[in-house]
Parts: structure tokens; C-alpha cells; sequence
């Protein structure tokens, strides 16, 4: 699975990068949110993270500005190709341990393509914490809804400072359409 680049790294001008606004909510609960994505025809499962492996101690906040959400400007070098995003998880504490909360019925994949020499932006990737209480009153994660739309204003301003090797790169716009991804109540 392809790392998030550096912000210095030189990347390869024969790679495409696939950039996201991962977010949660800042929930306590939360530990990570992931979305999942695939070269289109295959099964093999690619995650992005908002937090990474750094989140299980302290979350990484490129949106701190936002006051309301947490999470991370991920930009990932991957072969040029048509490919989906078809899923998504929250990470939870629970009792004792931890949960995966995903939908129990997956969205429609949303097809992007990646070309080579190219940012193919797919959007804000949010997640929303739906919480409530145990039996015994402790709150607790329950489930999520995503919240998906175009967040390049936010997301392209930090890209230029965050990503200075790729900033002058084209941008590919690929945003799904938010409301296919909602979980129904």
C-alpha cells in the first residue's frame, strides 16, 4: 500500500497523486476513520487514514483552523489507472477495547481516474461520530455518516504549503456526490 509522501519528497513525475481531506469530527471515541479505495476490476483493498499510525498517540491536525474537524491532507503517489472509492470505516474505543464501525450496506464506488504527472483531488473526506449512551450512561460511538464534498479551497491552499514538490502540478477534480454516500436513519 503506498505511503502519504513527504512534504519534501520529489515524486516520481510517472505517478499520478490521488489527494484527500481526511476528517472525523474530533470525537474522543474516535481513533481513525478510513476510506477505502481499489483499482477498479480488482479486489485489493487500499485504506487512507486520517491519522495514520501517529493518531493511536496524538492526531495529526492539518485543519486545525476548521475548530470542528480533525484529520489530515493525505497525498499519495499511485500508478496511473482508473480507480474506486467504495467504502468506509470509524475506528472506535469501546469498553475495553476498540470497534469497526462501517456501513452495512456500502455505497456506490465512486470512479476517478489517475493520470500520470497529475493531482486527482477526490474531496473532503468526512466522517461524523454518531454517539449516545450505554446502559450505563457512558457515551459511546454507535455509528457514522459520512459528510463528502468539495473542500478544494481549504484543501488546495494547504496542498501549496504542505506539498510544495507537487504544488504546481495539474489538478484533476473527482468529488463524489456526498449525498449517495449518507447512511440512512
Amino acid at each position: 500500500m503506498p505511503a502519504p509522501i513527504s512534504t519534501t519528497e520529489k515524486v516520481d513525475p510517472s505517478k499520478g497523486i490521488l489527494l484527500a481531506g481526511l476528517t472525523s469530527d474530533g470525537s474522543q471515541q474516535v481513533m481513525d476513520v478510513w476510506f477505502f479505495y481499489r483499482l477498479k476490476g480488482t479486489t485489493e483493498e487500499r485504506r487512507l487514514d486520517a491519522f495514520g499510525v501517529g493518531g493511536l498517540l496524538s492526531k495529526p491536525n492539518d485543519f486545525a483552523e476548521s475548530g470542528h474537524e480533525m484529520g489530515r491532507l493525505i497525498a499519495l503517489p499511485v500508478e496511473p489507472g482508473e480507480y474506486e472509492l467504495f467504502n468506509w470505516t470509524l475506528y472506535v474505543h469501546e469498553l475495553g477495547g476498540y470497534a469497526y464501525l462501517s456501513p452495512k450496506t456500502p455505497p456506490a464506488p465512486h470512479v476517478f481516474k489517475i493520470q500520470a504527472g497529475s493531482v486527482t483531488y477526490i474531496g473532503g473526506l468526512h466522517v461524523v461520530t454518531v454517539l449516545g449512551k450505554n446502559l450505563f450512561g457512558i457515551p459511546m460511538a454507535f455509528g457514522g455518516n459520512p459528510d463528502i464534498k468539495d473542500q478544494s479551497a481549504r484543501d488546495l491552499a494547504i496542498l501549496k504549503t504542505k506539498y510544495p514538490t507537487i504544488a504546481d502540478w495539474p489538478i484533476l477534480m473527482s468529488v463524489p456526490d456526498g449525498s449517495q454516500w449518507k447512511v440512512d436513519r
